[in-house]
């Protein structure tokens, strides 16, 4: 078995896509897989284009509604996933927060 290591297998995907699709894949998620990503997703916010951002952002605010809702409705579920979760979440928040102050 030979392994391509160019990397050109992945030029097929729409990278902006692929964000925003793992991000959809992450809410909810009690792993620390999520929240990993929640965290890198935090630090890369500035580089990653404003088109990409817009559709994560309204998919998040959607997110933590729904978050609020169901823990003052005191639901079990959780879109957000734990309280560790919805902190990582958080962190992607204050990213967009700070880049709408700047």
């Amino acid at each position: 078995m030979t392994i391509d290591n160019s990397h050109q297998h992945l030029l097929a995907f729409d990278a902006h896509e692929l964000l925003i699709f793992a991000a959809r894949y992450c809410y909810g998620r009690k792993t620390i897989a999520a929240a990993a990503f929640a965290q890198q997703l935090a630090e890369a916010w500035p580089t990653i284009p404003a088109h990409t951002r817009r559709v994560i952002q309204r998919d998040l605010e959607r997110e933590f509604e729904d978050d609020d809702k169901a823990r003052a409705e005191g639901r079990a579920y959780r879109p957000l996933g734990m309280d560790c979760d919805r902190q990582a979440w958080e962190l992607v928040r204050q990213a967009w927060l700070r880049e709408d102050e700047a």
